[in-house]
């Protein structure tokens, strides 16, 4: 498991504790055999592997993967990403020191530093033109709102869990869209996005199109989680 290897590598070099948790929708592809054998070969790496019967959503598993890691009380930073090398492993120590100063950090490919690489002329265009229209329906401040290399914080986790929904990719933008819609604070680190160094793209059309309705569909919702977070902060005992 190159991510693993690379994972351990990185964060180990920069003194960095961790556990990883994987979240595998029953693939073909050997990846519950090739986890298991890693974290046996790798018995000073925590690595918790679960398996789902079913193809049951990149959201879904995300929010599953964020809720087993609040369980433990130690944890201060969340961190989302893919497990097909999109994401380099070397871009997360600085989302990490980000991290201490935003609820959020948000792995950008858009800001200076950040790239991609093997994406065609259509998906560069698909990306930037959702990018733009989620930045003026939601007014986010940031530059990259669809991708999902991301560290949260703790504040961050509580109110995905509390609020989202989202099964499938949809998940990109409700992930970013909640924490903002409840004030927390989201900057950007530069990352290197590698289009799927392992395995093929699962992105189809219909996934595309149900994207961009959700991209407009979602904001109701927005105002009404963003009416419910300055709710909670206004009955909040005030500290002088």
């Amino acid at each position: 498991m190159e991510l693993l290897e690379r994972l351990k590598k990185t964060l180990k070099l920069h003194g960095l504790e961790y556990k990883v948790i994987v979240i595998d929708d029953n693939s073909p592809d050997g990846t519950a055999d090739a986890v298991k054998q890693w974290a046996r070969d790798n018995k000073d790496t925590c690595v918790e592997f679960i398996v789902r019967k079913g193809k049951k959503g990149l959201g879904s598993a995300i929010l599953l993967g964020l809720k087993k890691a609040l369980q433990d009380p130690d944890a201060e930073y969340f961190v989302t990403m893919d497990a097909d090398l999109s994401h380099r492993p070397e871009d997360l120590p600085l989302m990490i020191k980000y991290a201490r100063e935003a609820e959020v950090v948000q792995g950008s490919r858009y800001v200076k530093g950040g790239r991609v690489i093997g994406w065609g002329f259509h998906r560069h265009i698909i990306s930037k033109t959702a990018n733009i229209l989620i930045r003026l329906l939601y007014r986010t401040g940031i530059k990259d709102n669809t991708s999902n290399y991301r560290v949260y914080n703790r504040r961050a986790v509580e109110a995905l869990i509390k609020y989202a929904d989202a099964q499938s990719y949809e998940w990109a933008i409700e992930s970013i869209l909640i924490p903002i819609a409840c004030g927390y604070r989201v900057v950007e680190s530069p990352i290197v996005f590698i289009n799927r160094t392992r395995g093929k793209s699962k992105l189809s059309l219909g996934d595309i199109i149900r994207w961009w309705i959700h991209i407009v569909g979602f904001k109701n919702k927005f105002n009404e989680i963003k009416k419910s977070c300055a709710e909670i902060d206004s009955s909040k005992p005030k500290v002088s």
